[in-house]
């Protein structure tokens, strides 16, 4: 096979598989290489006994009707990928069950008007403050457009004349703002539930990728593969394929070698491949570290950018079949988040620590898809996160019964929570913790969030850095350590700005041919 390619892309995940398909797409000559046997990363799914599990939270936002696509459906959509996309029932349903707290539990609809409807129907008095949070997630989204437009160096200027608004909230966290529109404290709470997606409290998350996050959510819906991720990450394959690129899979990168301070190829178990452009799909930290003999190759100041980001969320996921079917077991939504507290500066702290009450972000899978499962079964995820490395601290010995000491934890906070039971018609149950994700998709310490978002390192920030990010010359970085951050539709975008980021670099090179 070919040893000379015009950009190596490092991991199959949604970012790696997005970034492939839209160098492919520009003409570039492509290796995409990945350590596992299947494309995804965590879009992928899994079979246990007679249940097919999804790894991971897995809708996505601006795809769009078929007639009318979004910003992420259109983007598959320009890379020929063909997936049978199916539209989620309701947005979430947000519960909050602990003693002494308020409780809430609020089921909210997609559509703007609608949510902003049920809201006033949960909590009078909240809708002139809820169409003002929806307004300036407008003024957000069109704001992030001009900066994206402008790679990253929009007039100063022209962002003060155009828009304005979104100057006086983006360096805000998203609680300032919302105490600034006097939001009442219920409406508050039941709009903070995506908080956890993030797993950056409302006191420090940036206002700018919450509100842009909720409202492509609320206002356009949510979408999932009807074949599971899996389905989707196989349609990236094909179509990269399809347009001339190479995969490898069963292929660890093992070093990035370098030539007058850029990249000349990438050494793998499966040889040596040259390129002078890298993007690259997984942390930072490996490739600097791992891969590049420590860093040697960063400036000081560089080095220190690197290390002073914060690992995000690590994630624990728990996997159940159940036997019987969710019209039977009483569970009746498709997604839930449910907490014993709101306050989710309270609860990021407790995501410290092997509380005993974690929050949880839980699906049923058939309240979206009824034959995800077989005949008179249906299937569930539970998940949850944690801020600090504290697994490292299990020992062998202590880690089964640790992880399904959590499991139980969350099964325990379902049933309460929402009156439903399901434990005794548990017939699969599989556990990932943040070590399982560690090893499966060697991202640090489990964290499926990437480098966390807050305190000053958010969307806008990151946006407005696109040159600076780029520590080594013509190696960019796509998923969730690109600038459009985590998440499954931010991935995918982020993996095409990281092609087009790499042409915009090689037109740069006066050595090199476009």
């Amino acid at each position: 096979m070919d040893r000379q390619y015009d950009v190596i892309v490092i991991g199959a995940g949604n970012g790696g598989l997005s970034a492939a398909a839209s160098s492919c797409k520009r003409g570039l000559k492509t290796l995409l290489i990945e350590q596992h046997n299947l494309p995804g990363g965590f879009a992928t799914s899994f079979r246990r006994g007679r249940f097919e599990f999804e790894p991971a939270l897995h809708e996505l936002c601006d795809v769009g009707e078929p007639d009318a696509r979004e910003e992420v459906g259109a983007l598959i959509n320009s890379y020929g990928a063909k997936v049978d996309w199916v539209k989620l029932p309701e947005a979430y349903r947000f519960i909050v069950f602990g003693e002494g707290e308020d409780p809430v539990d609020a089921v909210m609809p997609f559509g703007k008007e609608a949510f902003i409807d049920k809201m006033e129907e949960y909590v009078p008095g909240s809708r002139d403050s809820m169409e003002k949070f929806f307004y300036l997630a407008d003024c957000v989204i069109a704001a992030n457009a001009a900066v994206s437009a402008a790679g990253g160096k929009a007039d100063p200027k022209m962002m003060m004349k155009e828009h304005p608004d979104f100057l006086k909230c983006a360096g805000y966290p998203v609680a300032v703002v919302l105490r600034k529109l006097k939001m009442p404290l219920k409406a508050q709470k039941i709009l903070s539930a995506y908080w956890c997606y993030m797993g950056v409290n409302m006191e420090d998350q940036d206002f700018a990728f919450y509100a842009s996050l909720v409202h492509k959510y609320i206002a356009n819906a949510a979408y999932i593969p009807r074949y599971r991720s899996h389905e989707l990450s196989v349609a990236m394959d094909k179509t990269i394929r399809e347009q001339g690129g190479t995969i490898l899979y069963n292929t660890l990168a093992t070093k990035i070698l370098m030539e007058n301070g850029k990249p000349a190829g990438v050494e793998t178990t499966h040889g040596t491949f040259h390129a002078k452009h890298i993007i690259s799909d997984i942390s930072p930290n490996a490739i600097f570290g791992d891969m590049m003999d420590g860093g040697k190759d960063l400036p000081e100041d560089h080095r220190r950018a690197v290390n002073a980001r914060k690992i995000g969320g690590r994630g624990y996921c728990c996997y159940v079949g159940l036997n019987k079917t969710a019209e039977e077991l009483g569970v009746k939504e498709y997604s839930y988040f449910i907490g014993e507290f709101s306050d989710t500066a309270k609860e990021q702290e407790l995501a410290g620590t092997f509380r005993e009450h974690p929050l949880q972000a839980t699906i049923c899978l058939n309240n979206a898809i009824p034959d995800c499962s077989p005949p008179g079964t249906c299937i569930m995820s539970f998940t949850t996160f944690f801020m600090k490395d504290i697994w490292s601290g299990v020992t062998e010995k202590e880690y089964t019964a640790k992880k399904r000491e959590v499991a139980m934890k969350l099964i325990r906070d379902f049933e309460k929570a929402t009156g439903t039971s399901i434990s005794p018609y548990i017939e699969e149950i599989e556990i990932a913790s943040p070590a399982t994700l560690a090893r499966y998709a060697l991202v640090p310490q489990g964290a499926m969030y990437a480098y966390s978002c807050g305190e000053g390192d958010g969307l806008y920030a990151r946006m407005q850095m696109l040159d600076e990010d780029q520590r080594v010359k013509n190696i960019r970085f796509a998923g969730g350590y690109g600038p459009r951050l985590y998440g499954y539709s931010s991935t995918y975008v982020g993996g095409d700005i990281a092609a087009r980021q790499t042409i915009a670099d090689m037109k740069e090179d006066s050595d090199e041919e476009v």
